[in-house]
Order: C-alpha cells, then sequence, then structure tokens
C-alpha cells in the first residue's frame, strides 16, 4: 500500500466530518453497542483498529498513536485522575477531535450515531463492566484574570510544572525523558501555541490542571494546589500564548517576567 493512501483515508473523514450543528449526547446516554460497530468499522477503524488496540492500518503514519480501547484509559475526561470518562467526555472527543493529531472531528455523526459507537467502545474494555464514571470535578467561577494572578500563576507554574513544561513550550529538564502508559515516548505541550489537543479555553486549561492527563505523567495537581491557585495557573498559561480569552495586555505581562527556571539550557 503506497504511503499516500493512508493519508487519503484521514482527509476524507476529516471533510466528511466537518459539519456543524450536532448535539450534545447526555452523561446518561446509551446506546446500541452493535450499532455502533458499524459506525466504528465505517469511521475508526482504519486508525484503531479491529480489535480497538490501536493498531489500524494508519496507525504507523500517527503521532501520538491512535488509542488502545481495550485498556478503558482515555487522556481527556472531567473525571478525576485514573477514572473512567463520562458519556459527555467520550462525545466531546468524538465531535471535536483533538488538536493537532489525525483524530479529526466527527460533528457530522448524528447524535444516535455517536451514542451508539460509544456503547460499542464500552464492550472493548472490562473496566465498563466493574466500574462506573467518576463524578465530574465542579469547576468554581471563573475570577478575572488580572496582572496579579499572571504573576502568581507563573509562581505556581515555577514550582509545580516548570520541571516538565520548561518556560512553557515543553522544554523542561525532565520533557525528554517521559513515556505514557502504553509505552510511547511523548513531550510536554507547548503551552505558547494558544490551544492543545483537547483545551481551547482557561476553564478547560484549569480542568486539565486540575485532574492530570490520563494514561501520561500529566498528574492531578487537586491535592496540591487550591481552586484558586489553579485558576492563577490557567490564567499565566492563557497569558503565554493567544489562547481563547487571552489579551495582548496580559500576554505583555507574562513576557515581562522572568522565564520559570527548569528549561532546558
Amino acid at each position: 500500500m503506497s504511503a499516500r493512501r493512508p493519508t487519503a483515508i484521514v482527509a476524507a473523514h476529516i471533510v466528511g466530518a466537518l459539519a456543524l450543528g450536532a448535539s450534545p449526547v447526555s452523561a446518561q446516554s446509551t446506546g446500541d453497542a452493535a450499532r455502533g460497530r458499524q459506525v466504528y468499522e465505517r469511521y475508526c477503524i482504519q486508525c484503531h483498529g479491529a480489535r480497538g488496540d490501536g493498531a489500524g492500518e494508519v496507525a504507523r503514519w500517527s503521532q501520538p498513536k491512535p488509542r488502545d480501547f481495550r485498556q478503558g484509559v482515555y487522556k481527556f475526561s472531567s473525571t478525576r485522575y485514573g477514572s473512567l470518562p463520562t458519556t459527555a467526555d467520550l462525545d466531546r472527543v468524538i465531535q471535536d477531535g483533538l488538536y493537532g493529531t489525525r483524530m479529526p472531528p466527527f460533528a457530522a455523526l448524528s447524535t444516535r450515531e455517536r451514542r451508539d459507537v460509544i456503547a460499542f467502545l464500552q464492550t472493548l474494555s472490562p473496566r465498563w463492566r466493574t466500574e462506573e464514571p467518576a463524578k465530574p470535578i465542579a469547576i468554581p467561577a471563573e475570577p478575572a484574570p488580572t496582572r496579579e494572578s499572571v504573576t502568581q500563576g507563573r509562581e505556581l507554574f515555577e514550582a509545580n510544572c516548570s520541571k516538565c513544561h520548561g518556560d512553557g513550550t515543553g522544554n523542561g529538564a525532565s520533557g525528554g525523558k517521559l513515556v505514557d502508559d502504553w509505552g510511547t515516548a511523548i513531550t510536554p505541550a507547548n503551552l505558547t501555541l494558544g490551544r492543545g489537543k483537547w483545551a481551547r479555553t482557561a476553564r478547560d486549561i484549569y480542568l486539565r490542571t486540575m485532574n492530570g492527563i490520563n494514561g501520561t505523567p500529566m498528574p492531578e495537581s487537586g491535592d496540591a494546589l487550591t481552586p484558586e491557585q489553579v485558576w492563577q495557573v490557567a490564567h499565566y498559561v492563557q497569558a503565554l500564548g493567544a489562547w481563547a480569552g487571552s489579551t495582548a495586555e496580559l500576554r505583555k505581562v507574562a513576557g515581562e517576567l522572568p522565564p520559570p527556571s527548569a528549561a532546558v539550557p
């Protein structure tokens, strides 16, 4: 098979999937796994494989690798680190895709199709038969970002995040030594790009800082930082790039602060 074919397959699905107006699936929705298997075989199998092991025909050209659903570990959820995600969490990834990866947005799928394919995914790991998704963490109202919150956020970032994320570009001293739960070498996110694979807003940054990222060395910080402090970290990260809600004034504040000291020389 030529190297062009996998790219063409993915491109075709991206073009076919880019549509607006899909309604959200509720956290309590249940689907039909048999119908969901048909949706999976049409849209997902080329990356995630016939067994859901992440070894589809396109996987060799993908970085990061497609998810292996058999472990029941999903990186992005609203539940605490290590917990199963909610149906709504899975639905968001299916609808929006993951920025900078081969996982495209499938917003063109109907609510029923998304509900059904999620039901099928839940047959691929025994975790779904013995565990329930944890309750999503509560996100308090966001305080207004200020010079003071960005400054304090930089200090907290220095103490808690710079070992991996360095000056925000992912150049921390430990950044080149990280491996995820699937044995794949990974690099910390470049937070200066203005968005992450999943995160777009300060609220998203808050959730990822608080919950961590399942299956990776990115830990939860709920026991180490207060909600107020997590918001301060979120506002500092937001000021590192053109994130949604970021302002030129706050980016100027962040730019004038001394960089975290854990960057690689």
